[in-house]
């Protein structure tokens, strides 16, 4: 049996039939194909992506593109407008011209009705008959001839318009002289190319009716070659105000006296172009108006300038407030007392600082303007007297205001941050040497400072006073209600002997008035009012730190009250203790409560008494008492 033929395929046939019949003959894909056909997905991809940001960035802009549509519709509607617009004036005259220049034209000839109604009408927009060639010839020569002469002053033009930047950038660059100079040749523009024409016109009008129609035209057409230059003198007078702000805004910074005599100096210049511009204007005013209206602006400028350093001054005394005082105290009030006193002496520092930078500045603004001002009028006897006198009244104003702002904002930061009479007296001679310095121009106010510290003072001194009573009234309360009596008792020593054995003063007579005498050392028995009297002295040695006269009818007032109030809480000690039913050492509490009572009437009062007179400086009065008390 022959062999079987073996039957051979193509690839394509292969592919064709199905994979489940002949399943090894399956072609596999190669990696370039399946590379392929990836890089065709990811350009399908990468085109969607494209595509939805497209339509992002269509959608995000779709405004803008709306706006630019609807800007460049208006835009060829104006074209158009203006196309038509420029046809229709240009096009009676290119007919008017094209008429004369034709020597066949002639008027009469038209017999078409039509054509005849055509050219009435062409003469109705015109506005007047046809000219001959040669009146439009010279009148096109003349407007190309005027055309020629502004083209060759095309610089000139250049610089005048150019005038109110050029103004500007003087400003900002502090030119004042050159501002000034711009300011006043403005002031020459406005006569020379505004006002000669007005003054011409206003006497034309003397004329005939005719003449007058003429001055009219004329007129106009004046004021229509004269809008450029009143454009640019409209715009340096803004200039001129910016100008005036700006000088008046450097007074309110720390200006030495040559700087503040060159922006007064400024001011005055600018003062004389606007009086320059009013002459021009007004030149049928009397001169007496300009003078008047000279010494007004003075007037102003005086207060302008001390408006200013107000300024000034007010941005230094704001620096002196409590925020940064009470903010070291708040920083230092948890840290013991050695904060307490650092917050307390830096307080009492910028308190000292802030009256000597108000002195400074309050007299260098005094001398400034007196420097300045006070030779500013002429030395005529009709006029100039009652300007010295405004200008005198004017500082004087200024000075009082100043002053008695400065002592209400003295008067709070004493009460707020003076806790001690040695900060209260380096404050009074910081206000006095400032009164003083404010006498050489005849501003003295030292004795409105007395009012100031006096009540401060007493107030200090009392409450030394008031702490010390208020500890003794709390520690018999305390013993009475705990019952026990040990702590108001201490070690009994002789009153005539001190620590060295030696006689005391009281003995020998040898009391010197300048000094506080020794106190009583049998208070010690009595630790209450020997603690009692330490506050005491304390508030006198305070009092001799700041000693006012102003003060002692007060102090001494306050002495009396204490001792009444001491006497009123001993007496109010004994009926305590001596009520029925005290619990704990009753006998001891009401035997040291007599005691008290009779020591401090008999001992602690007459020494309270010639203590405080020895503090006043009445030593003689101390001697007395204390010589009966022995």
């Amino acid at each position: 049996t022959p062999p079987a033929r073996r039957t051979y395929t193509s690839p394509s046939t292969i592919m064709a039939t199905d994979p489940l019949d002949t399943p090894t003959a399956t072609a596999i894909p190669s990696s370039s194909s399946a590379y392929e056909a990836d890089e065709r997905i990811a350009a399908r991809h990468a085109v969607s992506l494209a595509d939805e940001k497209w339509r992002t960035l269509c959608t995000q802009h779709a405004s803008t593109f709306v706006a630019a549509e609807r800007r460049s519709v208006a835009i060829q509607k104006s074209l158009q407008e203006l196309l038509v617009t420029i046809e229709v004036e240009t096009k009676p005259s290119v007919k008017k011209v094209g008429r004369a220049l034709d020597p066949n034209y002639s008027g009469e000839d038209d017999d078409n009705g039509a054509e005849g109604k055509d050219d009435d009408d062409e003469e109705g927009e015109d506005g007047g008959p046809i000219q001959p060639a040669s009146a439009l010839l010279a009148d096109l020569a003349e407007k190309h001839r005027l055309r020629r002469r502004t083209l060759m002053q095309h610089s000139s033009l250049l610089e005048l318009l150019e005038l109110p930047s050029l103004m500007d950038a003087c400003v900002r660059s502090s030119l004042y002289e050159d501002a000034l100079s711009i300011a006043g040749f403005a002031n020459t523009l406005e006569r020379r190319h505004l006002m000669e024409g007005g003054n011409s016109s206003s006497s034309g009008k003397v004329s005939d009716e005719n003449v007058d129609g003429k001055n009219q035209n004329d007129q106009s057409q004046w004021n229509k070659k004269g809008d450029v230059v009143a454009g640019v003198v409209s715009e340096i007078r803004r200039r001129e105000a910016d100008l005036r702000r700006m000088l008046i805004h450097r007074l309110r910074q720390d200006v030495t006296m040559p700087q503040c005599l060159e922006v007064v100096t400024a001011l005055r210049r600018l003062n004389g172009v606007e009086l320059e511009r009013r002459n021009n204007s007004k030149s049928s005013r009397a001169d007496h108006d300009l003078e008047g209206v000279h010494a007004a602006m003075e007037m102003r400028l005086q207060v302008d300038f001390l408006e200013a350093r107000d300024c000034w001054i007010e941005g230094g005394v704001t620096k002196i407030g409590s925020a940064q005082a009470a903010a070291v105290a708040a920083a230092s009030s948890s840290s013991g007392d050695k904060g307490s006193s650092s917050g307390t002496s830096a307080q009492a520092e910028q308190i000292l600082d802030g009256v000597e930078r108000y002195r400074t500045r309050c007299f260098e603004i005094v001398t400034q303007f007196l420097a300045i001002f006070r030779g500013s009028f002429a030395p005529s006897p009709s006029s100039s007297s009652n300007n010295h006198d405004h200008s005198f009244s004017l500082l004087s104003m200024w000075t009082a205001r100043r002053i008695q702002t400065f002592l209400t904002t003295l008067s709070s930061n004493i009460v707020t941050h003076v806790n001690d009479t040695a900060t209260l007296r380096d404050a009074l001679d910081a206000a006095s040497f400032f009164a003083s310095s404010m006498g050489r121009v005849g501003a003295d106010f030292q004795p409105m400072l007395a009012p100031i510290f006096e009540p401060r003072l007493t107030e200090m001194i009392v409450g030394h006073w008031h702490d010390g009573l208020n500890g003794m009234i709390e520690t018999l309360k305390a013993c009475r209600d705990a019952g026990i009596a040990g702590p108001l008792f201490g070690t009994e020593t002789n009153s005539n002997k001190d620590g060295t054995g030696r006689s005391g003063n009281l003995d020998g007579f040898e009391i010197q008035s300048s000094r506080t005498p020794a106190p009583p050392r049998k208070l010690l028995a009595l630790p209450p009012l020997a603690r009692f009297l330490n506050a005491y002295l304390g508030g006198l040695n305070e009092l001799r730190r700041c000693l006012l006269p102003g003060a002692f009818p007060a102090i001494r007032s306050a002495q009396s009250t204490l001792v009444a109030d001491a006497k009123m809480a001993l007496q109010a000690n004994e009926r305590a203790v001596l009520t029925p039913g005290l619990r704990g050492e009753a006998t001891r509490l009401r035997e040291v409560a007599s005691k008290m009572k009779s020591e401090f009437d008999n001992c602690l009062e007459p020494y309270m008494t010639g203590c405080l007179e020895v503090a006043l400086g009445n030593g003689e009065k101390e001697t007395f008492i204390m010589l009966h008390l022995h």
